[in-house]
């Protein structure tokens, strides 16, 4: 599930407390959610005297912590960074003392600098941790993901942006909250306004990705090898692959906003994510207990996480949509 920054700040605070802070952390979420923020403090809570002084990353680069990302116009995460980062864990140290390694951007690792990793990631020396910062998780390997303590970010506290593509699907939402469309069929209906939605942002990524290949090509086919274009073929295919599944969650989160929304208002929130639409979630508020809307929750994370697996993206749609809506 995904949290605000306040909320997961106060959840790794009380994980320190407790004397459960995790060896290895992926934190996750769109630009401006706090990734770096939660980093800092994993970071600041194992100093002396747990200070809170720094702003940036930057700031705690030293000799107990290195960060390491993407280099050159390849913006890759090359295997040579991720052998320094690994040297750096395993150097001679105080036994109070914890070495961090942060990754930023870790998408850009790729399978070779995954694949050095993992060992690390699997084994890391004492008095070690681990932290990857990413906006698309789906890019890395599931042996890296299933080795991590995930924390999810959503945006910043007030109202989300809305789309334009996104209105007409909110807007079905808002009439099967009001009651004007029940039941199984209903949410097959809502299944399939938001199939189309992900139809139509599968189609721009990808013209958008061909065009940009196109433009390499115009501008390389002379002056460069033929495996460099290929190799920048490849990296299209899976970088719209990428940009396919990073939208598809981030209209998934539409969803957890919707119900949210609805467990804010019983219980008197000041705030909502999707105001616009709140007379439909203040329906929900009424006719739903919070137990009910919970589930409803719980099952969007479950679609949510049989999308990340092999699972058929429509079977696995048809599914989730009916135990949240139906």
């Amino acid at each position: 599930m995904s949290f605000r920054k306040e909320k997961a700040l106060e959840l790794v605070e009380k994980a320190r407390v407790n004397e459960r802070l995790a060896h290895a952390y992926l934190i996750t979420g769109p630009a401006g959610s706090g990734k770096e923020e939660i980093a800092i403090r994993l970071i600041e809570m194992t100093m002396p005297g747990n200070p809170r002084v720094a702003q940036t990353l930057e700031e705690l680069r030293g000799p107990t912590t290195v960060i390491t990302g993407p280099e050159s116009k390849s913006r890759r995460i090359t295997v040579k960074s991720i052998r320094e980062a690994e040297h750096h864990l395993h150097l001679a140290s105080e036994k109070t003392v914890t070495k961090f390694v942060v990754i930023k951007d870790a998408e850009c690792l790729g399978v070779e600098a995954e694949n050095a990793f993992l060992k690390t990631l699997e084994e890391p020396p004492e008095g070690s941790r681990l932290i990857l910062i990413t906006s698309r998780p789906e890019m890395l390997l599931d042996t890296i993901l299933s080795r991590c303590i995930r924390i999810d970010l959503t945006g910043e506290t007030g109202p989300a942006p809305i789309p334009d593509k996104a209105r007409p699907f909110l807007e079905a939402m808002k009439r099967h909250s009001m009651g004007k469309v029940k039941g199984v069929s209903g949410a097959l209906g809502l299944m399939a306004g938001f199939s189309n939605l992900l139809k139509e942002e599968k189609e721009t990524v990808g013209k958008e990705n061909v065009a940009a290949y196109k433009a390499e090509i115009d501008q390389y086919q002379k002056t460069t090898e033929g495996s460099y274009l290929k190799q920048r073929e490849e990296y299209y295919k899976a970088l719209t692959e990428s940009q396919y599944l990073n939208r598809r969650n981030q209209l998934l989160e539409y969803l957890v906003m919707w119900f949210g929304d609805a467990l804010r208002q019983q219980n008197g929130a000041r705030y909502l994510d999707l105001p616009e639409f709140a007379d439909a979630t203040g329906q929900l508020a009424k006719t739903l207990t919070a137990n009910e809307l919970s589930k409803r929750v719980d099952a969007v994370d479950e679609l949510r996480s049989n999308l990340n697996t092999n699972a058929t993206e429509a079977l696995a749609l048809e599914v989730g949509f009916i135990r949240a809506f139906a």
